[in-house]
């Protein structure tokens, strides 16, 4: 099977990979995604092993799976499982809540232990597994004709989380296969006064301002005379909407 990549969708920032586990069905009859609690051999509790082993073997913490995000990655699988795309969810960032830095991979191929080399075999993606920003995961994969479709989203949250017996790291190896096929991972982070990065200076170029990569005083009253003109609401915070009329 060879590899398929999508472009990556504007307005996002590439961004660590992520899987959320398979809860609900998104169109399609017939489609039976399994949660990650169902069996301890479920292809979500697979690659959930698999890109933790890879983060502690690089010195970061586990990521915590998280129920709410499992929801929405397997919905998201499920609909890709039943159109027969592979695609980002374009409500990812209303989706989700309490976050303030989102990822998501999505891929479908024969089997995790190929799924899980294709994503750490591309640079992007693996940046990605690699992100020490983010804490929470979700994984939904969908299995339709012998092909698995996952959905990884990833979450730094704005709020700290209190952990739930359902909410676990795991760091069990897996082991890894060859074909594979994976779409360009997606990010947006809110950007606010005292924000710093590439994000920020992108933003300024756009809006030219001196591309210092600081979100300062002179950054936010650009970003307010933008949307205003735009007669969005002049908060000077850079969020998903603000993000996509300045970058897109």
């Amino acid at each position: 099977m060879p590899a398929r990549l999508s472009p990556q969708p504007a307005g996002w920032r590439v961004a660590t990979v992520a899987a959320a586990a398979g809860v609900a069905v998104f169109g399609g009859a017939g489609l039976q995604p399994t949660a990650a609690s169902a069996s301890p051999q479920s292809p979500e509790v697979t690659y959930l092993a698999a890109l933790n082993q890879e983060r502690v073997v690089h010195g970061l913490r586990p990521l915590i799976e998280r129920q709410a995000l499992d929801g929405v990655a397997g919905s998201w699988a499920a609909h890709m499982a039943a159109s027969g795309t592979l695609s980002h969810n374009p409500h990812l960032a209303t989706a989700v809540s309490n976050w303030q830095a989102l990822g998501e991979n999505v891929g479908e191929g024969p089997d995790i232990h190929s799924l899980d080399r294709a994503f750490w075999n591309s640079p992007e993606h693996r940046a990605n597994i690699l992100d020490p920003s983010y804490s929470d995961v979700g994984i939904g994969a969908v299995t339709r004709d012998g092909v698995i479709w996952i959905t990884i989203d990833f979450r730094d949250p704005m709020h700290a989380i209190t952990a739930r017996s359902s909410d676990r790291p795991l760091a069990k190896p897996a082991v890894r296969g060859e074909q594979w096929t994976v779409t360009t991972p997606q990010r947006h982070r809110v950007l606010r006064y005292g924000s710093q990065g590439h994000d920020v200076a992108r933003v300024q170029r756009r809006l030219h301002v001196a591309a210092d990569g600081i979100f300062g005083r002179i950054t936010r009253r650009a970003v307010q005379n933008f949307q205003r003109h735009h007669t969005y609401r002049p908060t000077g915070v850079v969020g998903h909407r603000t993000w996509r009329a300045i970058t897109g």
